[in-house]
This record gives C-alpha cells, structure tokens and sequence, in this order.
C-alpha cells in the first residue's frame, strides 16, 4: 500500500541558535539526530540516503527508506531538502526552519511526499493514512525535542 504524507509541526525549544545554524550548515550533524535513524549514507555533496528503523504498531510498520539533496540558507535559519526518486521506499521532500526568539528557538518542520510498499492487513487498510500521519508526527515531535537538547541555551 503506498501513502501520501504531509506534516506541518511548530515548537519552540529553548536552544543556542547560532550553534544550530552552525550544524545546520554542515547538515549531517543535525540530521543525524533524528529519531528511529538506522543509517545515513552521504551520497555527494549535500546529498543524503536515510534509512530508519521500523515505525508502526497494530500490525501496521515500515523502514522508510529515502535518498534526498538539501540546500542551506543560513542567514534565513533555512534548510530545504528534495527527495530522490528511485531510491528506497519513499518520496519525501520539506524544510526544516529555524527562527530565534529570545533564548529559544522556534522550530517549523514540514515534511510532504509518498511512502510506498506499506505492509498493512487488509482491516487496516483504510485506517493507515491516518496513522501513518500521527506515528510520523510523533517522531517528528521528537526531533524537535532533540534539537532542544543537543543546542540546550
């Protein structure tokens, strides 16, 4: 079963901006924290193949598995990435956007595209968008958190 994404998260975390913008810069350092991460092969320059560990519950789980290329503008706290077609089982393509506020950060992340090859029973099939969504916002949720503890102010 494939299914479309789309997630648009916002949290503030108190966290040193400029040490974000600095990891931001060189991606891998920022990325790598993502929760679930099982591997992150660079492919080239700003250009990243993840894998993660399984998500799911109740029958319903998938590794996402995805390739992507990011560009960075630091001076906007900007760093947007592209999804690579033909690589793994996903197509996924957003922004992460930080944004100074005080001693803390205002992070925005949206992600959108496609996962393909879903294993879902067959009774599940018409809930699993819909908790595809919500296992990925919790993951995503998490991240922020990180963001928070890794640049802690």
């Amino acid at each position: 079963m494939d299914s479309k994404l789309n997630l648009d998260k916002k949290s503030v975390v108190k966290a040193n901006y400029d040490a974000i913008v600095a990891d931001l810069t060189a991606i891998e350092p920022l990325i790598s924290i993502f929760p679930k991460l099982e591997s992150l092969t660079k492919l080239g320059p700003n250009a990243y193949e993840w894998k993660l560990k399984p998500i799911g519950a109740m029958g319903v789980s998938h590794a996402v598995h995805y390739a992507a290329s990011y560009e960075v503008d630091a001076a906007k706290g900007l760093l947007t990435f592209k999804g690579k077609d033909g690589v793994g089982n996903a197509t996924l393509s957003g922004r992460f956007q930080f944004a100074k506020k005080g001693n803390e950060v205002e992070v925005e992340i949206k992600i959108e595209g496609q996962l393909r090859e879903i294993k879902v029973p067959m009774l599940l099939k018409a809930a699993t968008p819909g908790f595809i969504k919500t296992m990925f916002e919790g993951i995503v949720d998490r991240f922020m958190e990180k963001i928070g503890e890794k640049y802690a102010a």
